[in-house]
């Protein structure tokens, strides 16, 4: 006879877990130092990002304000989870008419499309929290789905 000890059964990843997990590490205000990129380059910036659930916390909406530097840029995020699909689905509308709808698998990488002023293009976010209240930012952006350039570069913190 064997000796079988019991299996660890993981709860399942539900939106309501996943979105209550995400605003505890996420949710308040941060102060972001960095570059954000435009038509005459790289522009040492400022950036807000405000957290909070949203929805009835269905969604944590993101509000996203360049406060200093050359290019005066917002937008304004809804994210979920989709717990049927297992992904993270991401859709921003900005100040200068654009939209943009991304996914991740991971929370940390984000992979979509958006159109505005340049026309269609595929984008590309990473955001990596490094420690509690310590949040790395990078979105990149592809004409050709190929090549890709920088549309900002952020260090943040809460």
């Amino acid at each position: 006879m064997t000796d079988a000890s019991p299996t660890k059964v993981e709860p399942a990843v539900t939106s309501a877990s996943a979105l209550a997990d995400s605003a505890k590490a996420l949710a308040g205000t941060w102060t972001c130092h960095g570059d954000v990129h435009g038509p005459g380059g790289a522009s040492p910036s400022e950036v807000t990002l405000d957290v909070r659930p949203d929805l009835d916390k269905a969604w944590l909406r993101t509000e996203f304000v360049v406060l200093s530097g050359d290019y005066k840029y917002k937008f304004t995020a809804y994210r979920t989870f989709d717990a049927a699909a297992s992904k993270w689905v991401n859709l921003i509308v900005d100040n200068l008419g654009g939209q943009a709808s991304s996914s991740s698998t991971d929370g940390h990488v984000w992979l979509g499309t958006a159109s505005g002023p340049m026309g269609e293009v595929r984008i590309r976010d990473t955001e990596r929290l490094v420690s509690p209240g310590v949040l790395e930012m990078r979105g990149q952006y592809s004409l050709n789905g190929q090549d890709w350039s920088t549309g900002y570069e952020l260090s943040c913190k809460q």
